[in-house]
């Protein structure tokens, strides 16, 4: 059996689990640790070092401490409106020559380069298809014989001084072997094949930074972060009812409606006040008045970047939720009405190894590093995962041999 840790760098949080691989490949998460990572994170982007290593280390030890395991290496999750996706291709000359792992390495070496610049780090090369002569849509072409191999590549990157400054932080934490892996990705590994292949897009609403990927064919087709998400309704809150910022975000999740259709029971609600002032008590409509405004703004530019990306038609299967935000109750019919396809909330995984993580839609994406972990063979560059063949101790194995 073998272990690993994986790591979600959340603007709200800082979550870590402990996984174990057994001999049948049922995934078992043996532990759990987070903690607050409130001025240490903005937008998924570390701007305070000392205060995000404190929070990693608090994590993870929680994590290893239920488990009673210490893994050396993790899967980190990155995420920030830093990330950006594009598309490449290359193509190399084989002149008859059998596709070998090493002639397959060339050519996503030639893509990196496309992408690399100082600005930019590349974090994940994800072939999409490759084409051998006049011969399209091939997935797996190693083993065959042909003149050309083309590809066609889409490359997450992110900015160089985010990405340092992150692995700045987990090597003072104590992590030296880490892979990092963006979290649109990650939350990808937990969608059905069938889902994956006919297409859909992941609308990761976090707290500070909305997350959209858009999954055709087996792989990623359009990645892009949205600046907003659901720390603007706890920021709403606390402006509106003059509460302080921790009570307007408990307030939120505990009480709050995404909709006035959705209000179950007009209850009232003890709100406490800035400044010792005494609380005041307000209807759960009169919440709702505050909150819905904003969800609708904030899914109308979902809606807009969708429609932008190019790839909307190929969203044939709709659009799944996850994050914590996703979790305000009646949000996924209002995402239906404003984006006019079906939305569902992801709260278990496909093979079900990971429900216990998934009954909290805010922990997709440590799920989805697990599933990413599992699934997917790294080769000899981390950067390059095949799509959806492989098995978790190769990355565990690649891990040891690489830092």
């Amino acid at each position: 059996m073998t272990c690993q840790l994986a790591i979600d760098i959340g603007t709200q949080k800082i979550r870590a689990a402990v996984g174990e691989c057994e001999k049948n490949g049922r995934f078992i998460i043996r532990g759990f640790g987070s903690r607050s990572s409130a001025g240490a994170v903005k937008q998924g982007i570390v701007v305070n070092i000392e205060s995000a290593v404190e929070a990693i280390r608090f994590a993870v030890s929680e994590a290893n401490n239920m488990a009673g395991i210490k893994p050396s290496g993790a899967l980190v999750g990155i995420g920030g409106a830093h990330l950006i996706g594009h598309d490449f291709s290359g193509s190399i000359k084989l002149n008859g020559r059998e596709i070998t792992s090493d002639i397959r390495q060339n050519l996503m070496d030639q893509v990196e380069a496309q992408a690399i610049s100082p600005e930019r780090s590349v974090l994940s090369v994800i072939p999409k298809k490759y084409s051998l002569d006049n011969l399209d849509g091939i997935r797996e072409p190693t083993g065959m014989f042909g003149d050309e191999l083309h590809a066609s590549v889409h490359v997450i990157t992110g900015a160089t001084h985010a990405v340092h400054n992150l692995k700045k932080c987990l090597k003072l934490a104590g992590l030296e072997d880490n892979i990092l892996i963006p979290q649109p990705y990650a939350v990808s590994q937990l969608l059905s094949d069938d889902e994956r292949e006919l297409g859909i897009a992941i609308v990761d609403i976090g707290a500070g930074t909305t997350d959209l990927m858009i999954v055709f064919r087996g792989a990623p087709v359009w990645t892009s972060v949205l600046p907003m998400a659901g720390e603007l309704l706890t920021q709403d809150l606390a402006i509106a009812l003059k509460t302080p910022l921790v009570h307007a975000a408990n307030i939120k999740c505990r009480y709050g409606f995404a909709h006035e259709n959705f209000i179950n029971s007009n209850e009232n609600i003890s709100i406490p006040k800035l400044a010792d002032r005494p609380p005041e008590a307000i209807s759960s409509q009169q919440l709702t008045a505050y909150l819905q405004p904003r969800v609708e703004e904030i899914l109308e530019v979902i809606g807009e970047k969708l429609r932008h990306s190019g790839y909307l038609a190929q969203v044939s299967t709709g659009i799944v939720l996850v994050g914590g935000s996703s979790s305000l109750r009646g949000l996924s019919g209002v995402a239906e009405s404003i984006l006019q396809c079906p939305v569902r909330i992801l709260r278990d995984s496909s093979s079900g190894t990971l429900s216990g993580l998934l009954q909290d839609p805010a922990n997709a994406v440590l799920a989805g590093l697990f599933n990413y972990g599992e699934e997917q063979k790294v080769l000899p560059k981390k950067k390059w995962p095949r799509v959806r063949v492989g098995v978790f101790n190769q990355v565990f194995e690649w891990i040891q041999k690489n830092f």
